[in-house]
């Protein structure tokens, strides 16, 4: 086909503009075909698919997308920018059939040997999502179990809802009676509120915890690390099923109301 070449540096220009519009790192391999080509083949529908799956993310993590159905978006775009190249409609769908078979091996897609590496530019310091490489194959995504993942599928959560959750923290916590004791004689009010984030391991213990917003006031901000830090066992978050490290902010409430408490004799 003597205008598969151009069709196929036309799909890669637009997945790149796709890819930019999104905020998405993505590089076009570098096509070794030698002679004309049907303008796509398996190493170009990984890219694409790829793509789709990054948008996926992106629109589950509630993130704009630009567009939607990126497939559809290139096959028009091929139309329409060699048409002198589809009028043999016998070998076209030839062409298609052969570069949208997948040869299933175990969860892998037969392409040509390269290497697809996907890196999260955001957040590019602990969350290295990346692609694991293969000699000729491009396998799943499989997180690595020593990242920290800030983009996930699910987030970690307490098995017995968020409510049971606030009311184990409510229960843990322990402030001195020489702190709240000038509060009781006046008959006054304390309220305060810190956000605490947590980091839940791919086994769900809480391993590590700090103050993402302060009540201002250290006893308390110490007192909601405290019992962060003895969370009973959550539920990790995933990507794709798959249990990963991740961060998990966890609002804590103080509240003191002793203005209807007797005044003592």
């Amino acid at each position: 086909m003597k205008h598969g070449k151009h069709i196929c540096e036309t799909l890669k220009a637009i997945r790149s503009e796709i890819a930019s519009a999104n905020e998405i790192d993505y590089t076009p391999i570098k096509c070794t075909h030698k002679g004309d080509c049907a303008g796509t083949c398996p190493a170009c529908e990984s890219e694409t698919r790829w793509l789709e799956r990054q948008l996926s993310l992106r629109q589950a993590l509630g993130k704009a997308v630009t567009i939607a159905g990126v497939s559809v978006a290139l096959t028009m775009a091929a139309s329409a920018a060699t048409p002198s190249t589809l009028d043999q409609s016998n070998k076209k769908d030839k062409h298609l059939q052969r570069a949208n078979h997948e040869a299933q091996t175990d969860g892998y897609i037969q392409v040509q040997k390269q290497q697809l590496v996907t890196r999260d530019t955001t957040f590019n310091v602990e969350d290295d999502r990346q692609e694991a490489r293969t000699m000729g194959m491009v396998p799943r995504f499989i997180p690595h179990p020593d990242s920290i993942y800030t983009e996930v599928d699910v987030e970690a959560f307490y098995p017995g809802g968020e409510e049971a959750l606030d009311s184990i923290i409510r229960n843990q916590l322990y402030i001195p009676d020489e702190i709240l004791e000038p509060i009781k004689e006046i008959r006054g009010t304390i309220k305060a509120r810190c956000i605490v984030k947590v980091l839940v391991e791919r086994d769900g213990t809480v391993s590590d915890a700090v103050i993402e917003k302060t009540t201002t006031a250290a006893i308390f901000d110490d007192e909601a690390l405290r019992v962060a830090k003895n969370l009973p066992l959550l539920t990790p978050a995933s990507i794709m099923n798959m249990p990963v490290r991740s961060w998990k902010l966890i609002p804590v409430e103080f509240v003191y109301d002793f203005s209807k408490e007797e005044t003592k004799n």
